[in-house]
């Protein structure tokens, strides 16, 4: 089936003219896309390109991931052409342009929530327990391998992430490198290499790879030769040009965890320079379920009548019709609160929750996140609800909604 992909690119470049349409076509005829600029009000938003891409997919459900490779085609030679940023900023729609059909079957992504809250981790312990590291004078090796960890955190990349996390391991392993001299091993049963001619097994310095090896093995005991040669595999690739999807049958599913196996081990790693003094006293460190940095993104799938323009294309602009993803709060930075109440204070909160007024959302929310524990319901409340209802109690504010949750809490909010 044939389809049409609406994406959204970030450029530094803009098409010369508001409102034309500049159009590029691949020979063998694996993609054609028109480039249009869309017009901004204001400095408040970037500047972004709209691009629609029309491919060939087998269906619509395997048409995503095969406009993500025509794009990057795309991108890569307008990249090549101009010397210029262009980056993916989102996909908007993918309609099926199938020839004489009137109703379509598209794939809408909704706007995405933006930003998302972050995770109320900083506190007392995260600040001593730096102070307690910085007590330590870190070398120059060490401070090198600590930022590329850091890139590689901080990169949204998964690919990126690996490499990152993989110079930081490096680093550490080489610069400890033993002088010792090791044997090199038969590829096949890891046994010492015999040299006919000398009658002997060679003796040498240990290369980087083993370096690597000898310190993955020393941080983390349970790592196994198929992960280490995993590990190994992915570098190889990544160094050579080659991405981690490509190779993904060498990896676990879903391939991205390769970058959380191998940034667990760094993290251990660079624990492990620190002396062991340090850690005498308490020290608090995070950590994360992942460090692949994900979003979330709703897709319908409609059927709906899709317009031409003047030019014979398909109007993608999809006027009237618009998908958005919500949240079920306001934006939250602080840490959320838990209180307890009686099974009958949690369905009083129910019933308020239905009452007109402005406590309506807060208390549905309250209500619904609530579990019940032994014989009474316990519930998290966000940190922004909870300072509004500390507020009214310590006003002394009265009314349907207050005075139940000064019964829950008490007159001071204890």
């Amino acid at each position: 089936m044939q389809c049409v992909a609406n994406y959204e690119i970030k450029s530094e470049l803009s098409v010369f003219d508001d409102g034309r349409w500049l159009k590029l076509q691949h020979p063998n005829g694996l993609f054609r896309a028109r480039i249009r600029n869309i017009v901004r009000d204001d400095f408040s938003t970037p500047f972004l390109l709209s691009l629609h891409l029309t491919f060939d997919a087998q269906n619509l459900d395997e048409a995503a991931d095969v406009a993500e490779e025509r794009l990057a085609d795309c991108l890569n030679m307008l990249a090549l052409i101009t010397g210029s940023s262009f980056v993916r900023h989102r996909i908007r729609q993918i309609v099926d342009c199938t020839p004489d059909v009137q109703m379509r079957s598209c794939l809408m992504w909704g706007d995405s929530i933006g930003h998302e809250d972050p995770t109320p981790f900083l506190d007392d312990r995260i600040t001593n327990s730096i102070d307690r590291l910085l007590a330590f004078d870190t070398p120059p090796t060490m401070r090198r391998a600590m930022r590329w960890y850091r890139i590689g955190i901080n990169s949204s990349n998964p690919d990126d992430q690996f490499q990152c996390f993989w110079f930081a391991l490096e680093l550490i392993a080489t610069s400890q490198k033993s002088t010792e001299k090791v044997h090199d091993q038969c590829p096949h049963c890891k046994s010492p290499l015999y040299c006919e001619t000398c009658k002997s097994h060679p003796l040498h310095r240990p290369y980087d790879k083993q370096a690597i090896r000898a310190l993955i093995k020393a941080v983390e005991k349970d790592c196994d030769d198929a992960t280490l040669a995993m590990l190994g595999d992915a570098r190889n690739a990544l160094m050579h040009g080659a991405t981690l999807r490509e190779i993904e049958k060498k990896l676990p599913d879903p391939h991205e965890e390769v970058v959380d196996i191998l940034g667990k081990i760094v993290f251990k790693v660079l624990i492990n320079q620190f002396p062991r003094e340090i850690f005498s006293e308490e020290v608090v460190f995070g950590n994360p379920s992942t460090y692949v940095h994900r979003t979330m993104t709703g897709v319908a799938h409609i059927q709906t009548v899709v317009p031409v323009d003047a030019d014979g294309e398909f109007d993608l602009s999809f006027s009237g019709t618009k998908i958005t993803m919500t949240t079920d709060g306001p934006p939250q930075s602080a840490r959320p609160a838990l209180i307890g109440m009686t099974i009958d204070q949690h369905n009083r909160i129910g019933g308020l929750s239905y009452e007109n007024g402005d406590h309506q959302e807060m208390c549905r929310r309250i209500y619904q996140r609530a579990k019940l524990h032994g014989e009474q319901m316990v519930t998290v409340v966000l940190s922004t609800d909870m300072v509004r209802i500390l507020d009214t109690l310590k006003r002394g504010d009265t009314g349907s909604w207050q005075n139940l949750f000064r019964d829950i809490l008490g007159d001071g909010g204890a």
